[in-house]
């Protein structure tokens, strides 16, 4: 696992798929929380930067299962996702191409709770197609965008062709995130692939 620094206070975690670090003057963020195949890794490596139990915040962008293997490492987080996504995933979680441990399936279930509209230094973007309740989160003051399967770095589009994608709405969100990564120069923090920086293009 390739662990980066992106700011100061952000970092990524890269395995099969990317988790990102935020440490706010009064909490520990998470965005995702990596493919089943690199949780044990992961553990070990977001320890060499903070204890997980220091862990407050675990952002999930969609519930795919490549998003959630290590989300049961952080005994004290809550943790958070749409409230379509949720939805989706209680009615039918086979059809999220999913497949997780009984703890992780509990957390999902007993634990997570809905995002609002911003929270925790960050403004939700909804931005349907790679699944119904997929998010993007933006992080203004460091000029950062965590875009989960919706965008990856080199303009490549996430997936549409699960059982839970929505099609028709994907271009619509493409859209919207390329333009906010322009418009306000962002550095890319994508679910797969690499990241990009503005500001270092």
């Amino acid at each position: 696992m390739k662990i980066t620094k992106i700011r100061d206070d952000v970092w990524k975690f890269k395995g099969k798929g990317s988790v990102y670090l935020i440490k706010n003057p009064e909490e520990w963020v998470l965005i995702d929380a990596g493919d089943p195949m690199d949780r044990d890794e992961l553990g070990r490596e977001i320890s060499k930067v903070v204890g997980l139990s220091e862990i407050n915040i675990v952002l999930l962008t969609h519930l795919h299962y490549d998003h959630l293997g290590g989300l049961d490492l952080f005994p004290n987080a809550k943790v958070f996702a749409s409230g379509e996504e949720l939805q989706d995933y209680v009615e039918n979680a086979r059809g999220f191409h999913f497949y997780a441990n009984d703890k992780v399936d509990k957390i999902l279930r007993e634990k997570a709770k809905r995002l609002k509209g911003s929270g925790f230094g960050l403004k939700i973007i909804k931005c349907p197609g790679h699944t119904r309740g997929s998010v993007a989160f933006l992080d203004e003051k460091r000029k950062l965008l965590f875009s989960g399967d919706t965008i990856f770095g080199g303009g490549i589009e996430g997936r549409i062709d699960l059982p839970n994608s929505i099609p028709d709405k994907m271009e619509e969100s493409v859209h919207a995130l390329r333009r906010l990564v322009i418009d306000k120069g962002l550095g890319l923090c994508p679910g797969h692939g690499y990241w990009e920086d503005a500001q270092n293009d």
